[in-house]
């Protein structure tokens, strides 16, 4: 821990004690000298996965654990890869903000055919650390292509959604589990949630209950399964003078950042998509998720995307229609649960309003006088007269 501490104290971050603990044990796992809950000291690895829910702070981990290892291989080279472009600028962005300044830092994209200052790196043989962000692509061809060219010396994968739809399966040494998202609420890193549960999930439905009370759902997201449906709810919007936007795969870079910019800006209050912006897309001031059916692991990224925490909002909100595979209260309860019945939402956990109604009555009734009735009071006295005679 001496060692993090040190790095740290060079630099902006100010870790939570579940990030320190993660980067700990990867380094240990890495060098040889984890100890396990037997007391036994294991051997050294050359892969280990962290899997965090969204929200919890994996990149600056993993900035802080290259820079630690740094100190013990002065010429280690740091690959990062990404899926998407967007989160190798905003990696090389967070480096330089929080002053970590990893050294030999190379962001390489999933795709790239080759990496060449990573090659170059294994021919001088330095060694390598290869970070792989969300490493549920780690299983693809095009990243396997990047381990079998690279040949890392330690590979860490990072991840909230350790689950393929696929057959393939992800292969780590040791996967690491610190904090799951209902703790990090509960701790408060993470914004409280409401949860809403809608009959249907279609454009028209979506659009009804989003426009009944644009006040309660604010900024939102909305995810679908094609992008008809997208269109079809921008179009929909549109009719009820509702600001939103689409963001498809195959619009520019450019294109994209003044979507999302005014989005940020409040200039847009929808953003709908299908599957774009479950990664790398952060921002404290959206206010619902409008999930789409489905299973844990794309639920567990759609959702994902509403929990950080924002100083004008007291809760963030989830909306799901009946029909899904996995409700987001498997994962983490929310504060509040409300369902769509008879025209009307109906709250299925006590809220606070109610709670404190019934705090007040039951108050009310432990302080009010009670007089008991003069017979009641003449056969208690009678009763315990007898009971004191038949003892003495």
């Amino acid at each position: 821990m001496k060692r993090i501490d040190a790095v740290i104290a060079e630099t902006l971050v100010e870790p939570r004690p579940y990030q320190r603990r993660i980067v700990g044990n990867v380094i240990d796992m890495f060098l040889g000298q984890y100890v396990n809950k037997a007391g036994e000291v294991e051997c050294a690895v050359d892969s280990v996965m962290i899997e965090s829910p969204t929200g919890s702070g994996k990149t600056i981990m993993a900035l802080i654990l290259a820079k630690t290892l740094q100190t013990q291989f002065p010429d280690l080279v740091v690959g990062w890869v990404a899926m998407r472009r967007n989160l190798l600028r905003q990696v090389e962005i967070e480096n330089v903000a929080k002053r970590v300044n990893v050294a030999n830092f190379h962001p390489t994209s999933m795709f790239e055919h080759r990496p060449e200052a990573l090659l170059k790196a294994r021919q001088d043989g330095k060694k390598i650390l290869l970070i792989v962000d969300e490493a549920q692509h780690d299983a693809a061809s095009s990243c396997a292509h990047l381990h079998n060219l690279v040949k890392p010396d330690f590979v860490l994968g990072m991840t909230a959604t350790p689950f393929r739809t696929d057959s393939m399966k992800l292969c780590f040494s040791k996967v690491i589990k610190d904090a799951g998202i209902h703790q990090l609420i509960q701790d408060g890193y993470l914004s409280e949630y409401h949860h809403f549960t809608i009959p249907d999930w279609n454009p028209k439905t979506i659009a009804e209950f989003y426009a009944a009370e644009p006040e309660r759902w604010g900024k939102s997201l909305f995810y679908f399964l094609t992008t008809d449906a997208c269109w079809e709810l921008h179009h929909r919007f549109r009719n009820m003078g509702i600001s939103s936007d689409v963001v498809v795969g195959s619009t520019t870079h450019s294109y994209r950042e003044g979507q999302l910019a005014a989005f940020r800006a409040g200039e847009t209050q929808c953003l709908i998509n299908c599957m774009v912006l479950t990664e790398g897309f952060d921002e404290p001031s959206l206010a619902t998720a409008w999930v789409r059916d489905s299973g844990r692991g794309p639920t567990m990224q759609m959702a994902g995307r509403v929990f950080r925490k924002h100083s004008d909002l007291s809760h963030k909100q989830v909306v799901q229609s009946r029909g899904t595979r996995w409700p987001m209260i498997k994962t983490a309860m929310p504060s509040e649960q409300y369902l769509w019945q008879s025209d009307e939402w109906r709250a299925l956990r006590i809220n606070p309003q109610l709670d404190e109604i019934n705090n007040n009555a039951r108050m009310a009734i432990a302080m009010t006088n009670v007089t008991m009735p003069k017979w009641l009071v003449d056969k208690r006295t009678k009763s315990r007269l007898r009971r004191q005679r038949r003892f003495q």
